[in-house]
């Protein structure tokens, strides 16, 4: 429901596009030491825009559905959607971890004392910054209530993220900073006409244009062919770029779907499922990843980087996905666990 009592139809388009990040987020933790170069680029090629996305579209998301609540009240929704999640699965991966790295290899170990580390930074895997960074724009945003003072914020998240200043390196109040603004984008597209029509609208020659746009400031990127205040900009706008990018290719996607009869509904259980695939898509991609070691031979062939790649990267989406829809969901107390 939304302050006006009218019920919000969910946006395809945007959900699509929380499904096409959530799997560049799992194949940009799979980074084994012998990835040949076109992986190397295609993973240079994800964290310009992915995480920023994902803010975007929270932000975004945020404003279409916002209910008349009282600030505590929409908080207290954002500790059992957000932060209950966090330390449940914190303390399952402290855990694990505990338990196993006396007998197998394992990234980033833990000691006893993590569990009180939670409770202050992403202990269990440095990946749960998102989530702190989340919680502080839900803590800042509903107390800017008018359209001109949710603009002004965006204005200062430009400044913050511009602006070399370290923050304390507690609470992901670092990560906060750096990512405020497309958080704040969203916000503002989704409440501005203008900015709402170029993001979400649709028409073929904004696709091509945003398409060439994207792949030219890549390859400007990649390159490096740009220096001084010319790299500062691209460094700023290209998030920018990949977020209009794949907005762009979800709108694409919905309408051939549409086009042709078909549905997307694997897209959108993949969006449904995008929290809990983030939470726990690291864990089993380090269990296909051992796997694969012990089964597949030939490091430094081409043909078995890709087959080990394809199937870490479907075990890190696709064992999430079904632990929401068939058990995660069945019972209250996962339920209550998991923030669903």
């Amino acid at each position: 429901m939304t302050k006006t009592g009218k019920v919000k139809e969910r946006i395809v388009s945007l959900d699509i596009a929380k499904a096409i990040c959530i799997v560049l987020v799992v194949i940009g933790h799979y980074m084994p030491e012998s990835a040949p170069d076109w992986y190397l680029t295609l993973h240079s090629v994800i964290y310009t825009f992915h995480m920023p996305l994902f803010m975007f579209a929270s932000g975004y998301i945020y404003l279409a559905t916002r209910k008349d609540e009282g600030y505590g009240a929409f908080l207290l929704r954002k500790v059992r959607r957000l932060l209950i999640p966090y330390f449940s699965t914190s303390v399952m991966v402290i855990s694990f971890k505990l338990l196993s790295q006396g007998h197998a290899y394992v990234e980033n170990p833990v000691t006893a004392l993590s569990y009180l580390k939670m409770f202050y930074q992403p202990e269990a895997g440095y990946f749960l910054w998102f989530v702190w960074a989340l919680w502080w724009m839900f803590v800042i945003a509903p107390l800017f209530k008018t359209a001109r003072s949710r603009l002004a914020l965006l204005l200062v998240a430009i400044f913050m993220h511009l602006v070399p200043l370290r923050l304390p390196d507690v609470l992901c109040m670092n990560e906060f900073k750096r990512m405020l603004v497309y958080f704040m984008f969203g916000v503002v597209a989704c409440e501005h006409r203008a900015l709402q029509t170029i993001v979400m609208g649709f028409s073929k020659a904004k696709t091509v244009c945003v398409s060439l746009l994207f792949v030219g400031a890549e390859t400007l990127h990649g390159e490096k062919m740009l220096t001084g205040g010319g790299n500062l900009l691209l460094n700023f706008l290209l998030p920018f770029l990949g977020v209009l990018f794949v907005m762009e290719v979800s709108k694409l996607m919905e309408k051939v779907a549409k086009r042709r009869g078909g549905s997307v509904n694997l897209l959108m259980l993949i969006s449904a499922s995008s929290y809990i695939i983030y939470l726990f898509h690291t864990t089993f991609e380090g269990m296909a990843k051992a796997l694969c070691h012990k089964v597949l031979v030939g490091e430094g062939v081409w043909l078995v980087f890709v087959a080990e790649a394809a199937f870490v990267v479907f075990v890190g989406v696709a064992v999430p996905v079904l632990l929401y829809r068939f058990a995660l969901r069945k019972f209250a107390v996962t339920r209550w666990l998991f923030g669903l």
